[in-house]
């Protein structure tokens, strides 16, 4: 069962101080969980209908996936999470080919309809999200904004290139060429990602009207309001330009009844993922994905987590408690967090080199070898930084075992020397 959390949601939307019309779009739909805002484009009229052709589009794709929700909401798991991921996308990849279809038959082949697109669906306390474009979704947590979405245009793409510095993004004039949209070819490629949501938490979507004048520290004051911010920020937006239609959507979530907290959410995974070498570069959105497929393990003290020559399928990430590492029955080391072991089985499956075994109640992160190949198939920068930390990891290993044998070498030479003499 996913544990639940209530979601409570605000939007507001404006025309801006300059557009004659407002193209943007958004959708609230609570006994769904689905909530979506977009960003039209293609000028008078037509932007306005493509943005709000992907509301509708996508609502009525996931109404007819209801199914899948349910079984999620039931019994959460690779396959159930695996399933809902599909029909979101597919969702918004169908609302991509109506837009481009009714691009064509409203304006002819030469013809340009489009908009952005940020959904959220929220099962449970588990929020899957599909991003198109430079509209963002922001994750407000324990007082710090996070983006968890990265902008489709082409400032973007020159800053993470190296061709510029996010100092030069700031001025310069090609800000608004987006890379990716809805509706401009048949298909698109979306970005998905999934995270646990705990009470406390809020999620913004907004069109870039918003974010290009409102910065992401901005948005933690005002969405802890009771309004959920989202007057208050448009405004704001107004204020200091409103050239472009600005909107925003707060969702924030809270206990749902009397419930407990746990002491171990979705944040305490994330720190204790910052805080492993393994994960040190990755980004706040990166960290979100590993915790999202990870399972949290509560183990016994004096428990054995694996021996000598188990095949090895899982990663160990020790959040809280102490291990002890053995091997022929002698301790090599024992570990307390930051921490985590078993690496070697995301490269292949060897045989356990050691035994490992609690010396203490422990908590741990568990990423097993088929999530992080899954995880890094979907993700190639992410790939690349954990590779690379993966190599760093074993050439310092590699380094140190030299050294251990040239001291062995050099002692059996001195010991060889002495017995000459």
């Amino acid at each position: 069962m996913t544990d639940a959390v209530d979601i409570t949601a605000w939007a507001a939307s404006d025309v801006g101080r300059v557009r004659k019309h407002n193209e943007d779009a958004y959708l609230i739909d609570a006994d769904l969980g689905l909530y979506v805002v977009c960003d039209g484009m293609g000028g008078f009229k037509k932007g306005e209908v493509a943005s709000g052709l992907a509301c509708s589009v996508v609502r009525e794709s996931v109404a007819a996936g209801r199914r899948t929700l349910e079984l999620h909401a039931k019994s959460r798991g690779p396959s159930t999470t695996a399933a809902v991921s599909a029909l979101l996308q597919n969702a918004v990849q169908r609302a991509c080919e109506e837009i481009y279809q009714a691009s064509t038959a409203l304006t002819g082949d030469g013809g340009r309809m489009g908009t952005t697109l940020d959904a959220v669906l929220l099962i449970g306390n588990h929020a899957f999200t599909a991003h198109v474009g430079d509209g963002r979704i922001y994750l407000v947590r324990d007082g710090e904004c996070h983006q968890v979405t990265e902008d489709h245009s082409l400032i973007q793409q020159q800053i993470r290139e190296g061709l510029i510095t996010p100092e030069q993004a700031r001025k310069a004039k090609n800000k608004n060429v987006i890379t990716r949209a809805l509706g401009v070819f048949p298909s698109v490629l979306v970005d998905l990602l999934h995270m646990e949501v705990t009470p406390g938490d809020a999620l913004v979507l907004c069109s870039d009207g918003l974010h290009g004048y409102v910065g992401a520290p901005e948005l933690v004051g005002p969405t802890a309001e009771t309004t959920g911010g989202t007057d208050k920020l448009v405004g704001l937006a107004n204020s200091r330009g409103g050239r472009d239609n600005i909107t925003m959507m707060t969702l924030r979530a809270s206990h749902a009844g009397a419930e407990t907290p746990s002491a171990a959410g979705a944040s305490h995974h994330i720190d204790g993922l910052r805080r492993c070498d393994l994960f040190s570069f990755c980004t706040y959105r990166e960290l979100v994905q590993i915790a999202a497929i990870c399972e949290h393990r509560k183990v016994a003290a004096d428990t054995i987590l694996f021996q000598e020559d188990d095949i090895g399928r899982e990663c160990f990430i020790l959040e809280e408690g102490t291990v002890e590492i053995t091997r022929g029955g002698v301790t090599l080391v024992e570990l307390e967090p930051p921490a985590y072991f078993g690496e070697m089985s995301f490269i292949d499956s060897p045989r356990r080199s050691a035994t490992v075994r609690t010396t203490s109640d422990s908590t741990f992160l568990v990423l097993s070898r088929n999530d992080f190949l899954r995880l890094v198939r979907q993700d190639s920068a992410l790939a690349t930084k954990l590779m690379w930390r993966l190599l760093h990891h074993l050439s310092r290993m590699v380094r140190n075992t030299n050294a251990r044998v040239l001291a062995g070498v050099t002692t059996l030479e001195l010991d060889h020397l002495q017995d000459v003499d």
